[in-house]
């Protein structure tokens, strides 16, 4: 009888181990981690390849949450609520829904993506599975990058005449590109992969020579931030607050002692007009860009005037601008600018609530105060600061509210911040 009892039992028990098996769902997140680069060619409303996988890996992490009884977590669904709901505001007094509606349905499918991460990443060896793929993935495509330009494999590279000479892989654009590696860069920080730190030195190397290869001004300016920020906080962590801010100040001074120095020896005169392609396509044409940005920010705010309570709509700036024979059509170009503009003050205030959220998370997270467990797998958490800074940046003069990567990064956050945290209980946090 008892071994009868004992035999029921552990067949239970099995039956529980198979109904929790993550194996599928980790699969299906971790090809959609891997394959967010694979961003040509486009479909309808902006879609790609690297949107299939991604459609795929949220219906069966749902379907897997279903079938475990596994809490289905939405973090940043309030700000994002309120965008969205600014954004059909916009549209339709812009009589812009049809862009509304792409913009709308990009939104919920960029917080599904968010929400199936941190969903899966309940454990902190899931946790680590996710972030393994994105460092080892990205330094897969980073070579990749850098192998084809080496080679002269323009069309691999993304060598052609929409890039000019920046090259871009598969993705939209080369400051995508940039901003992807970027990120990229302070995940293999975060994660510790490859595990010794020679090879790992070699990697942040090669991640950064796609960013100079992608010739994106934002992306270096975010990992120069970035990098100086993540070292101020990993001291602040290490010795005290005091020791952070300080490091923080003397690195920023010394920065720009270095720029002044450089200016007066005619470096910065000689970069601007050089002829190497890489500094042509990157830090040669940055006052050009400055300009260009200018004129286009100055042209948004004139849309924006005679609509100033509910916006033009999202993704009318091009259209807008278009009707006017004087000025260029681009897009916004900037996420801070296109809150406003496109969705109008309750967009910008959905905005700096989203931003808000993210800045929580980041505050409350700290090696010191990390579960072991998940230390193991994120402890340069730092890095973590330091790519969303990346996306913070980017934001200037860039929209990267859609962009697959931040909001896979935004997800990583969020699973760091429910369940890394000493003391933390995974309670529902909807902000």
């Amino acid at each position: 009888m008892t071994s009868a009892v004992a035999a029921i039992a552990s067949f239970g028990r099995t039956r529980e181990r198979v109904a929790r098996d993550d194996t599928l769902p980790v699969i299906a997140v971790g090809a959609a981690i891997a394959g967010l680069p694979l961003l040509l060619p486009k479909g309808p409303g902006n879609s790609a390849p690297a949107d299939l996988l991604i459609g795929g890996a949220v219906l069966v992490v749902l379907v897997w949450a279903a079938s475990v009884r596994a809490r289905v977590r939405l973090p940043y669904v309030t700000p994002v609520a309120v965008f969205m709901i600014a954004g059909a505001i916009g549209g339709l007094a812009g009589g812009q829904a049809s862009h509304a509606v792409t913009a709308l349905g990009q939104d919920l499918f960029m917080l599904a993506w968010c929400a199936a991460i941190v969903t899966l990443a309940r454990t902190p060896e899931t946790l680590g599975s996710i972030l393994s793929v994105w460092a080892w993935s990205a330094i897969v495509w980073a070579t990749i990058l850098v192998g084809a330009v080496a080679t002269g494999q323009r069309a691999l590279a993304g060598l052609g005449a929409h890039g000019g000479g920046r090259a871009r892989l598969m993705f939209d654009h080369p400051n995508l590109a940039g901003s992807y590696f970027a990120v990229s860069l302070f995940v293999v920080l975060l994660a510790g992969r490859p595990r010794r730190k020679a090879a790992r030195g070699g990697a942040v190397l090669l991640l950064f020579a796609a960013i100079v290869l992608t010739g994106s001004n934002a992306a270096l300016l975010g990992i120069a931030v970035g990098g100086l920020i993540s070292i101020a906080v990993a001291s602040a962590r290490r010795v005290d607050f005091v020791a952070g801010v300080a490091i923080l100040i003397v690195l920023v001074t010394a920065a720009g002692a270095g720029w002044i120095v450089l200016s007066r020896a005619g470096v910065t005169n000689s970069v601007d007009q050089s002829q190497n392609r890489f500094l042509r396509y990157s830090v040669a044409r940055s006052d050009r860009s400055l300009n260009a940005r200018h004129d286009l920010f100055k042209e948004e705010l004139d849309l924006f005037r005679p609509r100033a309570l509910t916006g033009i709509g999202p993704a009318s700036t091009r259209d807008d601008l278009s009707a006017d024979p004087t000025t260029k059509a681009k897009e916004a170009h900037s996420d801070y600018l296109a809150a406003l503009v496109e969705r109008g003050p309750l967009g910008a205030v959905a905005l700096v609530a989203l931003i808000g959220a993210v800045a929580i998370r980041l505050v409350g997270i700290a090696p010191a105060a990390l579960k072991p467990r998940y230390a193991s797998v994120a402890g340069g958490t730092a890095a973590l600061v330091g790519a969303t800074v990346v996306v913070a940046v980017g934001a200037l003069t860039h929209e990267v509210l859609h962009y697959r990567h931040a909001w896979a990064l935004f997800g990583i956050l969020a699973a760091i911040h429910y369940g890394g945290r000493a003391g933390s209980s995974g309670v529902e946090d909807t902000r």
